[in-house]
């Protein structure tokens, strides 16, 4: 109980947006004299990802009578981690959530969580298959905190037609944001009156523009190496990098280059204006891709896919933020709860599933043997597109600065840059000053945080 209160105690200082609607909570845990244990796995995805979980956990069940897992979406991420830490104590809390990176540190302190380090010493399970920049990602101090289920990869997805159009090579992504902008130029389209009906490429209200960047050249965002040499303690995203970010992204909007999409909280915002016509490119990440190829094999009209890798500044010296979807498991429930909980993740580990899941989402398996079976192969034959991400991020460096900030209050973080961006975006607020004022006020957030955890 008292790892609850903590728990609550943090949601109520570090999760600053509220919970909304997505997946009826359910009693966990119920387990008659002769019947399975009964185990909850709440997620976020949707659309094919979200069919893809689905079908996995539906296998998993049909495969063997000790352990039954219900599914349940809980909305967003941080949607999800409000509802989670909201229901510890309550009977309703799940028994694993899968979740994405930006919390990690939250959930670490939590107290809410059971290392899965503790379920790997106990068996010696062998983590030789896997990806091991993920299982650095999760490490933390000597100790795995987390499973890391898949891994995402940034990308740009655009339409080849209009690149033809203008005299661009439809077969090649711009590399870089330079290149961008010059692509824009070319694909900038206005009407007789002077208003833009065409920008080159969608720019959404977000926060993992700056992580991305920071990654890619090869710099820190916040002290300490990222968090992860010693708690951090100031934001340090303001520096040159961060500043050339922000006047990239406030003269791509300015000169109409741009199409501004907002904070696109449902994902599909920045795919209406491609399917519209109302820009040409979009930053987003493999995870779309059977999104993406699903719709597109229904047949849409005047759109044919490319994608690249997500381009940083032509002068950058790193590789890709490390991203992707972790399996944590709650300590709330008895033993045979937490034992059956680990049977489920040990399962979506195995190169069967990670190969099902990779064909069927776009994100990358952690098992490096999945790649050599059927699933994988077979639709990275069919669609090429697959194949750029797992090269682009078997070639990516493992660093701090691509391993990306551990920051326990990341919602508050995220939404100070958030917040910057919109004042400069649809305010008109210098940039520079505006991403100072988002690293003032992620300093003063992650301070208070470790005030709060480590009086």
């Amino acid at each position: 109980m008292k790892k609850a209160l903590l728990a609550l105690a943090l949601l109520a200082y570090a999760v600053v947006l509220a919970a909304c609607g997505g997946g009826e909570e359910k009693e966990q845990g119920v387990q008659t004299p002769t019947g399975p244990v009964k185990i909850a796995l709440w997620h976020s995805e949707t659309a094919a990802n979200q069919e893809s979980i689905q079908r996995l956990v539906d296998r998993f069940n049909a495969s063997q009578s000790e352990v039954q897992a219900e599914v349940a979406f809980q909305g967003g991420y941080v949607d999800q981690l409000n509802k989670t830490v909201a229901s510890l104590g309550t009977g309703n809390a799940p028994n694993l959530i899968l979740q994405d990176g930006n919390h990690t540190q939250f959930l670490i302190d939590s107290g809410a969580v059971t290392p899965v380090q503790t379920f790997i010493d106990q068996e010696g399970y062998d983590l030789s298959d896997f990806d091991q920049k993920a299982v650095d990602f999760c490490t933390i101090n000597g100790q795995m905190y987390t499973m890391p289920f898949t891994i995402s990869v940034p990308m740009i997805f655009y339409n080849k037609l209009p690149f033809r159009e203008v005299g661009l090579d439809p077969e090649h992504a711009p590399a870089t944001l330079e290149e961008v902008q010059a692509a824009s130029e070319k694909l900038l389209k206005k009407d007789s009156a002077g208003n833009v009906t065409r920008s080159g490429i969608v720019l959404e209200i977000n926060d993992w523009y700056v992580w991305q960047i920071h990654a890619l050249q090869g710099e820190l965002a916040v002290d300490n190496g990222n968090g992860r040499e010693g708690r951090a303690t100031e934001a340090i995203f303001n520096g040159p990098t961060g500043q050339r970010l922000f006047r990239w992204w406030d003269d791509m909007i300015d000169q109409g280059l741009a199409y501004n999409v907002g904070r696109n909280p449902n994902g599909i915002d920045n795919f209406m204006a491609l399917a519209s016509g109302r820009a040409v490119m979009t930053l987003t990440a493999s995870s779309a891709l059977r999104s993406v190829v699903d719709v597109l094999e229904k047949g849409m009209e005047g759109v044919e896919l490319g994608t690249g890798l997500f381009p940083g500044f032509a002068d950058g010296k790193g590789g890709p933020e490390m991203a992707g979807l972790f399996l944590w498991i709650l300590n709330g429930g008895p033993e045979e709860e937490q034992e059956a909980t680990w049977k489920l993740v040990k399962w979506l580990m195995e190169p069967e599933q990670q190969a099902d899941w990779f064909a069927g989402s776009g994100y990358l398996p952690v098992s490096q043997s999945a790649y050599d079976l059927p699933p994988a192969q077979q639709v990275m034959e069919q669609y090429p597109h697959f194949r750029k991400p797992v090269e682009a991020y078997r070639q990516a460096p493992s660093t701090l600065a691509t391993r990306g900030p551990l920051i326990g209050p990341m919602a508050q973080v995220s939404e100070a840059i958030k917040h910057a961006a919109e004042e400069m975006v649809l305010g008109g607020k210098d940039p520079i000053d505006a991403l100072n004022e988002a690293a003032a006020a992620a300093t003063q957030a992650i301070q208070e945080y470790e005030k709060r955890v480590n009086p």
